[in-house]
C-alpha cells in the first residue's frame, strides 16, 4: 500500500533543475490508458519496466510548475501495517 496514494504522507521533492517544490501528479499507472486506474495496481507493475513490484514501490510522476521539469520518484510501499504503527 502506497502511503502517498492513501494520504498517510505527502511527497515533497525539490526540482533538480530549479530547486522549487515539485507537484505530485499521481502514480504512473494512471497514465497508461483510460482503464488503467481501475486495474489492479500489481497488474500494471508487471509491464512498466520498473523494479517496483519486487521492491514494493509505487512510482509517482512529479512535475515542476516553475520550469516544466518532469521526473519519476519511487515511494516505498507499506508491506505490513502493524510494522508501521
Amino acid at each position: 500500500m502506497c502511503p502517498v496514494c492513501n494520504g498517510f504522507s505527502r511527497l515533497e521533492e525539490k526540482c533538480p533543475t530549479c530547486r522549487h517544490l515539485m507537484e505530485d501528479e499521481g502514480n504512473i499507472q494512471s497514465y497508461y490508458g483510460p482503464y488503467s486506474p481501475y486495474r489492479g495496481i500489481d497488474d500494471e507493475k508487471l509491464y512498466n519496466n520498473y523494479p517496483d513490484l519486487v521492491a514494493h514501490q509505487c512510482i509517482h510522476v512529479l512535475a515542476c510548475e516553475h520550469c516544466g521539469h518532469q521526473a519519476t520518484y519511487a515511494v516505498q510501499e507499506i508491506t505490513s501495517l502493524s510494522a508501521e504503527l
